[in-house]
């Protein structure tokens, strides 16, 4: 394996490509890529026009065969697709795409010099196989921190700049005396994203006493005033009371400022004339209460002794599936780990379903086979739980990585075979060491089932 410089006319698209299936020849492959991608191959086009090719990635290749010079892109195909089309826009007029597209991938194409890029950056491998793993830590999410692990909210936001939420979020962690769970919540799994629609508003912001000037949140309002509503929306979206859901429009985010407590509303009329200062400013001095700015010792969750920890709430409102959770809740795992295995079960499958027809998702499905109309099985139910809180939450798929692939690995606690075996098998016994993983694993999916 070698790092090598090639430039387009020496690669080819992969016949073999998983993203396309099979294809017969070089032009069926672009085809396929062109029906597969649309406008977003257009998009792709235009990017490496105006700004080259991505220099964190090069093409992973392989020789065509002995003695060739040209070689085939295992990975990298779309590039490659861009760049024929790009070098070769005649090309399109053998193709079937939409009469937009042609029009606008020609355009691009007008303005591509090929010298910008060449040559192209690749590193060729001696066959498939050797290129298996690594394409496949490329296109399968993180794998526990092999593969390419996504940035939360959080991290977008500070890349981008320390954004008006994030200094409201910074000052809310830092001086909103907040729990030990909380603030570690605040750094991982917080809704950013919400935050800053509520800020963006004039109205909002007016309501609270803070302001934006040169992408700084300001204020003038004493440092316990400004920490009341600030707090407050903060750990509102961090418990999941609110979502973006109920925050899309004007008329929704009044509404909910109007809902609060005396207590979480600042006093405006406190407003200091002429004083206004950015809120990454105030210093714990400002504070008349004094406010204690140390790092809260994180709780060991090695010492719980419930499967589900007992500060966590859970908006259930099924009966008995609350229930459950309450004894979940309250059961030592070290003194009945086996009635805790079977309702930890019972938990996951009954709550998805109950969240499955609160969305108008059906449980059950016909057999094209047997024309019987039968049960989903567990996984598919998960996974089209995850598919919905993803399309109507702020939550990002990556988000429930670690729930996705534990149902399916039977090494981990919360594998769906392992607490079958739990139900079933006499010969499988849970460990309450496994249990509890099982519930971390899969506490911010429940989280979202029940907000």
């Amino acid at each position: 394996m070698a790092a090598i410089e090639l430039n387009i006319d020496d690669l080819l698209l992969d016949t073999e490509n998983p993203r396309i299936g099979s294809a017969s020849n070089q032009r069926d492959a672009l085809q396929k890529v062109l029906d597969d991608q649309g406008d977003k191959l257009h998009v792709l086009a235009e990017s490496i026009v105006q700004e080259g090719m991505n220099p964190l990635k090069r093409l992973l290749v392989m020789r065509e065969k002995k003695q060739s010079k040209r070689y085939i892109s295992l990975e990298g195909n779309r590039r490659v697709a861009a760049l024929k089309i790009l070098s070769n826009p005649a090309i399109l007029t053998s193709l079937s795409l939409k009469t937009a597209l042609q029009k606008r991938l020609e355009v691009a194409a007008s303005e591509f010099n090929p010298e910008s890029i060449e040559p192209i950056a690749c590193f060729a491998v001696d066959d498939r196989e050797s290129a298996n793993s690594w394409i496949m830590l490329e296109h399968t999410g993180e794998n526990e921190g092999r593969g390419v692990v996504g940035w939360s909210g959080l991290a977008a936001s500070r890349f981008r700049g320390n954004d008006p939420a994030l200094q409201a979020l910074d000052f809310v962690q830092k001086y909103g005396d907040l729990s030990a769970d909380d603030s570690h919540k605040l750094t991982t799994e917080f809704p950013i994203t919400t935050l800053d629609r509520l800020l963006s508003s004039k109205e909002v912001r007016s309501k609270i006493g803070v302001d934006v000037k040169d992408r700084k949140l300001v204020s003038a309002l004493p440092a316990e005033e400004l920490l009341k509503p600030l707090r407050k929306m903060v750990l509102d979206l961090l418990h999941r009371e609110k979502n973006v859901s109920d925050l899309k429009n004007k008329s929704q985010q009044i509404s909910y400022l109007d809902s609060w407590d005396v207590v979480d509303k600042p006093d405006l009329s406190r407003a200091a004339k002429n004083k206004v200062r950015a809120v990454a400013a105030v210093a714990s001095g400002e504070f008349k209460t004094k406010v204690s700015t140390t790092k809260k010792k994180k709780v060991d969750l090695s010492q719980r002794k419930s499967v589900v920890p007992r500060s966590l709430a859970l908006n259930v409102t099924d009966a008995r599936i609350g229930a459950i959770l309450k004894e979940l809740r309250t059961l030592r795992v070290d003194e009945a780990p086996n009635a805790i295995a079977v309702l930890l079960r019972v938990f996951l499958e009954l709550s998805v379903d109950s969240y499955l027809a609160r969305h108008g998702i059906s449980i059950r499905f016909k057999d094209t086979k047997s024309g019987r109309t039968i049960d989903k099985a567990l996984k598919a139910k998960v996974d089209e739980a995850v598919n919905k809180i993803v399309e109507t939450t702020d939550c990002h798929r990556k988000d429930f990585f670690g729930m996705s692939r534990s149902i399916s690995d039977t090494k981990s606690p919360l594998s769906i075979e392992l607490l079958h075996g739990y139900v079933h098998n006499r010969f499988v016994i849970p460990k309450p060491k496994e249990l509890i993983g099982a519930w971390d694993e899969a506490q911010y999916f429940f989280e979202n089932i029940w907000p």
